[in-house]
């Protein structure tokens, strides 16, 4: 037996001892994510040593994690240092709590409607400023803006559409008739978004979630403003009106099934 062989295991015995195929060892390697203990020069057969294993259960535990190849490879590039993956680790759990939150709402009554302190994330958007009154004014426009992004080729983001709201009647407890402006906000991925596109940073928030028709935006928006009040909470930006299940995402949905938050920015502790 050669040497430089001795005391390592064969790649069947490898992925044998990991529950997978030889095949996805190699993928691993081709992907950058594995390098074995020796390569033999003439006949190209691949050899594992324990440091190999080990490292081939971590790869397998940062899949079921859900991070991709490039954040993998970076964890191991500097030396074990988890700080970047357990960013993005806790990005995917407030997204997760977001929506269990929102298919929870969705799973209730008419009259439910929930209030809770949440983290807005980062948001790239394409946006349109206009002055509109009614309802169906406001879903006209986003439709076409939303078509508009598309037609010019824009990629868009998984987050769904929302207006940002020129207002401030709700903080006085008064729903006001008068029209007043606002902003049309198509979430876009950043790598795609044009010049003009305008990032939301990430922020701490006062959310009003609640689903059915529009016929219930005048009492959310009360409820936000009362809600801010008691907490003594300060805004930090125009509240938004977030579209999570609305006549866009499906015409074949019940009215009285759509999802809609509404949110107001908060100043930081």
């Amino acid at each position: 037996m050669d040497d430089k062989i001795k005391g390592l295991f064969p790649i069947t015995q490898a992925a044998s001892a990991c529950g997978l195929s030889r095949s996805t060892l190699m993928r691993m390697e081709e992907k950058g994510l594995l390098t074995p203990a020796y390569i033999a020069p003439k006949s190209g057969r691949r050899y594992y040593d324990n440091h190999n294993i080990s490292r081939i259960l971590q790869l397998q535990q940062f899949q079921s994690m859900g991070f991709n190849t490039e954040e993998t490879v970076s964890y191991f590039t500097k030396g074990g240092d988890a700080a970047e993956l357990l960013a993005i680790l806790e990005n995917k759990l407030n997204l997760l709590q977001r929506n269990v939150e929102e298919l929870r709402i969705r799973a209730m009554t008419d009259s439910a409607m929930s209030v809770q302190m949440m983290t807005l994330p980062e948001t790239v958007c394409c946006t349109r400023r206009c002055t509109l009154l009614t309802v169906q004014e406001k879903y006209d426009a986003m439709y076409n803006f939303f078509h508009e992004c598309v037609e010019n080729g824009y990629v868009l983001a998984q987050e769904p559409l929302f207006i940002v709201n020129e207002r401030t009647d709700y903080l006085d407890g008064r729903i006001s008739t008068d029209p007043y402006p606002l902003h049309i906000c198509v979430p876009v991925q950043p790598e795609s978004a044009p010049e003009s596109a305008v990032r939301f940073p990430s922020c701490k928030a006062l959310s009003v979630l609640f689903y059915g028709d529009y016929n219930r935006l005048d009492e959310a928006w009360l409820r936000l403003g009362r809600e801010a009040k008691e907490r003594g909470l300060v805004p930090a930006g125009l509240p938004r009106g977030i579209a999570i299940v609305a006549p866009y995402t499906g015409r074949e949905i019940d009215p009285g099934k759509y999802c809609s938050r509404i949110v107001m920015p908060v100043a930081e502790d």
